[in-house]
């Protein structure tokens, strides 16, 4: 690959060949045209003039057109390292926050552990700490499935394992599976499946489906502190399917609905420490929704909450 001659290369050839060009071409037409000697004298010192003039509306032109290629690099570069500069400051947040995920959950399963040791403890007290010991183990078993699931991702090393799937199955899977935590924080908690009364059977990766609804609940519940959260699917078109998460929690601020689904970042990232979780959960969805072939969206407002869909493509549906 010839090496491109660089910017003051190419304006003294190009000047110097015009200039060469120009003499020979003019010379050439006086001698054959003009035979005063006075006359071709006054003509030379016009077509020297008429030179200097071109050529510096030439390199006026080149260099003005250099002069905004270096503007736009400059730009270009600022606003790289504008940018690597928020990504590395949004990755040691996500590393803190990590820290803060694994050490959190831990520290309370050792701390547990010790507790269990003393034999003296009531039955009461000994179920109730094996309860938080579970939790915690739960906690940090989701924490370290993110990150590793996130890392899959980023190596693209993540494939899909298509099967057929029964979407009633899952969605009432999902459904009770999500209630008791619901029940906890005292919601309401619904499931709308208009196609309830047909057996849905689709060709997708029933993992990866269900781990974007799971997130779109979780989510919800996390952030819904009063109301309900209701989930559901509806026929989008004959090609497609659209499920939803729709909750009365916090919801989000307008200009943060694409960077939530950025890694290393979250609609607030002050939120990091009253809401457990690592963050990673709408990164991984979209991810997902992308392997599948299909596309998430968001309707929030703050304080009104929010409401998540995924639209997934499919060729074909079996209703029986």
């Amino acid at each position: 690959m010839r090496k491109k001659l660089g910017f003051q290369y190419r304006i003294t050839v190009i000047y110097l060949l015009f200039g060469v060009c120009w003499i020979i071409f003019t010379d050439i037409l006086l001698e054959t045209h003009v035979k005063d000697a006075l006359y071709w004298t006054k003509l030379q010192s016009v077509k020297g003039i008429i030179y200097v003039i071109i050529s510096a509306l030439i390199v006026f032109i080149l260099s003005r057109r250099y002069a905004k290629q270096q503007k736009f690099i400059k730009t270009h570069l600022r606003q790289l390292i504008e940018k690597a500069e928020e990504s590395d400051r949004l990755k040691s947040v996500f590393l803190a926050n990590m820290s803060h995920e694994i050490r959190t959950p831990m520290n309370g399963i050792l701390g547990f552990v010790d507790l269990l040791e003393n034999t003296d403890m009531s039955s009461g007290n000994y179920k109730q700490y094996l309860e938080l010991l579970r939790k915690s183990s739960e906690r940090l078993l989701d924490t370290i499935n993110d990150i590793i699931e996130i890392s899959k991702i980023q190596s693209k090393e993540a494939t899909l394992n298509v099967s057929d799937v029964d979407l009633n199955e899952s969605l009432n899977f999902l459904y009770v599976f999500f209630q008791p935590a619901v029940k906890a924080k005292h919601l309401s908690f619904g499931l709308n499946n208009v196609l309830a009364d047909e057996k849905l059977i689709v060709q997708t990766d029933k993992n990866k489906l269900e781990s974007i609804l799971q997130n779109f609940i979780k989510n919800a519940i996390k952030f819904t502190h009063e109301g309900s959260i209701e989930f559901g699917i509806l026929q989008h078109n004959n090609n497609a399917i659209r499920f939803y998460v729709k909750d009365t929690g916090i919801g989000i601020p307008e200009e943060r609905h694409e960077a939530i689904f950025e890694r290393f970042t979250q609609a607030d990232l002050t939120i990091t420490k009253p809401y457990e979780g690592s963050g990673l959960g709408l990164a991984i969805s979209r991810a997902y929704a992308d392997l599948l072939g299909g596309e998430i969206s968001i309707e929030s407002k703050e304080g009104e909450g929010s409401t998540f869909s995924f639209i997934l493509p499919v060729n074909s549906v079996e209703k029986t």
